[in-house]
């Protein structure tokens, strides 16, 4: 049962995310543009504190609603999948590395949105379909992105983190 627990929750998030561009009041974005990346926030928390050393199930519910978001919201099928595979396989390397706190998490997601976002730009930019330039993308763009998924993290790490960690032990003493 457990196993279906992680893609409905990583879909209820997909589906808030989608929600949350409308409910925010135009008059406090003004000028600035965010994409909320909580979906791979989501699947960072689960490769830090679900993952053991050799599953990939952060990685895999990543690149399959990488590829839903495509279906979803992009005229070209492929480049969330990328953005998010590159993402999170940088993620799964240094997971290994570095001890899993919040402040990991947290230099993780900054890493990991940054990236990805950073790859959206330079596809749509190559294709031609972002004019922006890369200063104005990383005023207008990247800090209001990285400053709407850290909020994104602050939200659902609290209530992530002991569940997944308990999952992890349960499935790791069976």
């Amino acid at each position: 049962m457990k196993v279906f627990l992680l893609p409905l929750a990583i879909f209820l998030v997909f589906v808030f995310q989608s929600v949350l561009t409308e409910v925010i009041p135009q008059t406090f974005l003004e000028s600035y543009l965010y994409i909320p990346h909580w979906t791979l926030v989501f699947s960072i928390i689960i490769m830090t504190f679900y993952d053991r050393e050799h599953s990939y199930v952060g990685l895999i519910n990543g690149l399959a609603f990488a590829f839903l978001t495509d279906l979803a919201y992009t005229s070209i099928l492929g480049v969330y999948l990328l953005a998010y595979g590159l993402a999170l396989y940088l993620i799964h390397l240094l997971k290994r590395v570095l001890h899993k706190n919040i402040f990991v998490v947290l230099l993780f997601v900054l890493l990991g949105v940054s990236l990805a976002d950073i790859v959206l730009y330079g596809v749509y930019f190559l294709v031609g379909q972002i004019s922006l330039g890369f200063q104005n993308y990383l005023m207008i763009r990247l800090v209001p992105t990285l400053v709407v998924n850290v909020i994104g993290l602050f939200m659902l790490y609290p209530w992530l983190k002991p569940i997944l960690t308990k999952w992890k032990y349960e499935l790791e003493n069976k």
